[in-house]
């Protein structure tokens, strides 16, 4: 099934973001996802976090604010201009840094991390990328960390927005070298007054919020 575009979908995470936020993308709403605040305000996680696919930075500037150290990344320039901005004004500024980084290739940052958050990058790739993705981040969990995935789900109805993921299809990009700890219904905010948002949506759409181990080598 064809979906209309909510988020760009892609073979690399590159193409249609940065062009997305020369205005305001319907994923970016201003404030942190509700499912991440509420996961790391009643759970504890072993820093420091990497917030993938980042964009304007809300999620790592709430992250900050918790306390962890963060750095967040995303392939667009215009994304990571913005939540440098927005760094500067923050009281969690010192414990915060933006990147301009390629999901595909994370050895690049020659870094480890307790854990990698991906709010909204994860149902972006094809089914080739998407292999290639899990092992990116094998190079930057570390042994017994963890990834929170927060995606779009195949119980979703409609034809619009981005395609969607089944239960089945994470635990299976998770398969080797990962446990699934849990993978629970949640809902993925949006802009629905945006270009590509079903209008009789209640401005969140179904989502799945997965937490996955790294087994321990």
């Amino acid at each position: 099934m064809a979906y209309r575009p909510l988020v760009p979908t892609m073979s690399s995470p590159e193409d249609g973001f940065d062009e997305a936020y020369a205005g305001t993308p319907p994923w970016d709403i201003g404030r942190p996802q509700s499912a991440v605040r509420s996961l790391f305000e009643t759970q504890s996680f072993e820093g420091p976090i990497l917030d993938i696919g980042c964009g304007t930075g809300e999620n790592a500037l709430f992250l900050a604010s918790q306390g962890y150290s963060v750095l967040g990344i995303d392939a667009s320039p215009r994304a990571i201009e913005k939540a440098r901005e927005k760094a500067q004004t923050s009281n969690a500024a010192g414990r915060v840094r933006f990147r301009i980084q390629n999901a595909l290739s994370l050895d690049e940052l020659d870094e480890e991390f307790g854990v990698v958050l991906d709010c909204g990058l994860f149902h972006v790739f094809d089914d080739e990328n998407r292999q290639t993705y899990v092992a990116s981040l094998g190079n930057v969990v570390t042994p017994n960390g963890h990834v929170v995935v927060l995606c779009f789900s195949d119980r979703e109805p409609g034809e619009w927005g981005p395609r969607r993921i089944s239960e089945a299809e994470l635990r299976t990009a998770f398969i080797d070298g990962w446990a699934v700890e849990t993978i629970e219904p949640a809902r993925f905010e949006v802009n629905a007054d945006q270009e590509g948002v079903d209008p009789s949506n209640d401005e969140s759409v179904e989502a799945w919020l997965a937490i996955v181990r790294r087994a321990n080598e």
